[in-house]
């Protein structure tokens, strides 16, 4: 019996145990607490002005998609653009306000839209900007001041007044770019627009000469007459001339639209985030037109037989007059532009507006043909159809060249796997336009402690070298300190090398001239 129970009992012994094990797991499971990641905004500033002086969707909407996210979060949100409020529709709790007329390619006339897009062509958009700016300056101040901003946020293209404003009123200032370069230029990275290639790695020491230094003194000396007539109207404006060349910024933070594998990478500061490639969660749909157009197209391209069987073309701003009446084909063949314009070719579809997203994401769509926008490369990226961007001059359009690209791009394998793994990291980084808005939250809770902007705010965020100079921050001094002794020490040596020699040489001398004697 005595037997019985103790074996009884070994065996209740290790299930009581592991019930009592598992009532203290759950309870505590119960009591775990949560990490939160929320943080309390009872205390930040709410309002922000978004501004963009070019206006239009290539240069609004990746500033919109960031503000609808902070207008979820109940920030109060205004956007400040040029041109018609095209975005209201989709962005219905950002309040919209009209800088002015907007400022597009059809304002460069017939001659800056048919040159080769180098710096010089770029002058014209420049000197609407200068001419503007004192207009573009008291709106910005105005919209700011009605509205009791805390925080601006600048697309920073043409776009001087917006920062000077920022910085005049001492409020904390984000900028917008799609293109490192333009805020943090690397001697081994270059601009096309300058005329040299992207990547500087391996090229010839005279073409880095010709690229760092020549191009771009030719660069700063062709926009030295706008930089002083924009400085001028600094003054008028009492604005502080800190920045003495057209472009010259002081931002709290600037982010990038772009991501590395689409950009050359290169090491950045903190207050320099890449946040791209920004797309938005939802895309407008095809219309039923533009529908029956795609799937009525076999999208069929035959490169020998220089077939295509399909095109959609977007003119958004571009009026009628600016084509000419007859186009005149490769072949001979002459089509009146009014029968392509009136959507009366069989193969060409014109709208006023197209949604590119959806076009892009159809499985008949297998050739984009774009001017190389950033939005427009990244939605071609994440949708992988094939895409074509080339710097054209439209006065001698090479057709060849570009079927020889369509060619490369629809039949080398290397070209599809690259699109693909690119691909997969612009949805990985689509994901970082939350994280723009959790760096603007953080600038606009930091400036509550704050009085005003200074250069001392987020000091955080900058790198001392910025402070120390070149010389001290890179230990240039030191170097040479090390060099000069090091050169100290090889003197001596060669010092006493030179009369070490000269002993063992002068004995044997006066030897010989003993003997003679």
């Amino acid at each position: 019996m005595i037997k019985r129970k103790s074996i009884l009992l070994s065996l209740l012994v290790p299930f009581l145990l592991n019930l009592v094990f598992c009532v203290n797991f759950i309870t505590a499971a119960q009591n775990d607490i949560s990490k939160g990641v929320d943080i309390d905004r009872s205390n930040i500033p709410k309002n922000i002005l978004f501004g963009s002086f070019m206006g239009g969707r290539s240069h609004v909407k990746p500033m919109l998609d960031i503000a609808e996210i902070l207008a979820e979060r109940s920030y109060n949100v205004i956007l400040l653009a040029s041109g018609n409020n095209v975005l209201s529709s989709e962005y219905p709790a950002v309040k919209q306000i009209s800088l002015g007329p907007s400022t597009g390619m059809k304002n460069l006339g017939k001659d800056g839209i048919d040159e080769e897009q180098d710096y010089n062509a770029m002058k014209s958009l420049w000197e609407i900007g200068v001419i503007s700016y004192k207009r573009t300056y008291e709106k910005y101040k105005s919209v700011v001041e009605d509205y009791n901003i805390d925080l601006i946020f600048c697309d920073l293209l043409i776009n001087e007044a917006c920062v000077d404003v920022a910085n005049t009123l001492k409020k904390p200032v984000v900028v917008l770019v799609s293109a490192l370069q333009i805020v943090d230029p690397k001697p081994y990275k270059f601009d096309p627009i300058l005329g040299c290639n992207i990547s500087l790695e391996n090229e010839s020491i005279w073409e880095r000469f010709r690229c760092n230094f020549i191009q771009v003194f030719r660069y700063v000396y062709s926009l030295s007459d706008f930089t002083n007539q924009l400085n001028e109207m600094r003054k008028q404006m009492n604005v502080d001339l800190g920045q003495l060349t057209l472009g010259g910024f002081k931002a709290s933070l600037v982010l990038i639209d772009t991501f590395f594998g689409f950009e050359l990478p290169q090491t950045l500061p903190p207050y320099i985030q890449e946040i791209g490639p920004i797309l938005s969660e939802e895309y407008p749909p095809l219309t039923p037109e533009l529908s029956d157009f795609i799937m009525a197209r076999t999208r069929f391209i035959s490169i020998n037989k220089k077939i295509i069987d399909g095109v959609v073309w977007a003119l958004v701003e571009t009026p009628k007059d600016y084509f000419y009446p007859t186009l005149k084909l490769s072949d001979g063949t002459q089509i009146q532009a009014s029968q392509i314009l009136n959507n009366e070719h069989p193969h060409i579809h014109i709208a006023e507006f197209v949604p590119q997203f959806a076009i892009l994401n159809h499985t008949n769509t297998k050739l984009f043909f774009n001017h190389g926008g950033a939005g427009r490369a990244h939605e071609s990226l994440y949708t992988v159809s094939a895409d074509v961007a080339s710097l054209l001059k439209l006065t001698t359009l090479d057709v060849n060249n570009i079927l020889n690209k369509m060619d490369l791009l629809l039949k080398e394998e290397n070209v599809k796997n690259i699109s693909e793994r690119l691909k997969v990291l612009a949805k990985i980084n689509s994901k970082r336009k939350y994280r723009a808005a959790d760096l603007i939250e953080y600038i606009l809770h930091s400036s509550s402690f704050v009085e005003y902007v200074d250069d001392d705010f987020l000091k955080e965020w900058v790198p001392a070298e910025t402070r120390m100079g070149f010389i001290r921050a890179y230990n240039l001094d030191i170097h040479a300190i090390l060099i000069g002794i090091a050169l100290s020490i090889i003197g001596i040596i060669v010092v006493k090398l030179i009369k070490f020699i000269g002993f063992i040489i002068s004995p044997s001398s006066d030897d010989q001239k003993s003997k003679k004697d």
